[in-house]
C-alpha cells in the first residue's frame, strides 16, 4: 500500500504518529485534535485486511491548529 501523501507533499501519518509528534498518547491527541477541529484527512487500511480503518492525519492540518492555537 502506498501512503497517501497530504496537501503539503508529505506523507499522511497514522494515529500513533501524530501523537507521538505533539508529545502525546494516541488517545489523548485524538482529544486534542476534537477540541481543536483537526480531523482525519483519510481512514485507509490494506486490502484483505478486515476492521476499523486506520486514521490517516494531515501534518499541514496539524501545523495550521498550532499555529492559530499560538496567536
Amino acid at each position: 500500500m502506498s501512503t497517501p501523501l497530504g496537501r503539503d507533499g508529505r506523507p499522511l501519518v497514522t494515529t500513533p504518529m501524530a501523537a507521538y509528534s505533539l508529545g502525546l498518547k494516541p488517545a489523548s491527541f485524538r482529544s486534542w485534535a476534537r477540541r481543536h477541529g483537526v480531523t482525519a484527512a483519510t481512514y485507509e487500511r490494506e486490502p484483505g485486511t478486515t476492521g476499523q480503518a486506520p486514521a490517516l492525519w494531515d501534518l499541514t492540518d496539524l501545523t495550521i491548529a498550532l499555529s492559530s492555537n499560538a496567536a
